[in-house]
């Protein structure tokens, strides 16, 4: 039996979760009001890549900042 879930956003968050639920075999349903997807919150953020400074050092948070930012790169 095929599991059928329902998004509701299209934005980054969204878009991610999707693909991680198609991977694992689960069939997806993207909700969105925008005319296109990842146009409202996720294409409007800063553009910044946080590098983690301002966290503690050696914290969960800086740890994830630095490991995003060099993805990212």
């Amino acid at each position: 039996m095929t599991r059928h879930v329902a998004i509701v956003g299209g934005g980054l968050v969204g878009l991610a979760t999707a693909r991680a639920l198609t991977g694992a075999g689960v069939a997806v349903t993207i909700i969105e009001k925008e005319d296109a997807l990842a146009t409202h919150q996720s294409g409007r953020n800063s553009g910044v890549l946080h590098a983690g400074l301002y966290y503690r050092p050696g914290s969960r948070k800086a740890r994830l900042c630095r490991e995003g930012k060099r993805e990212m790169e």
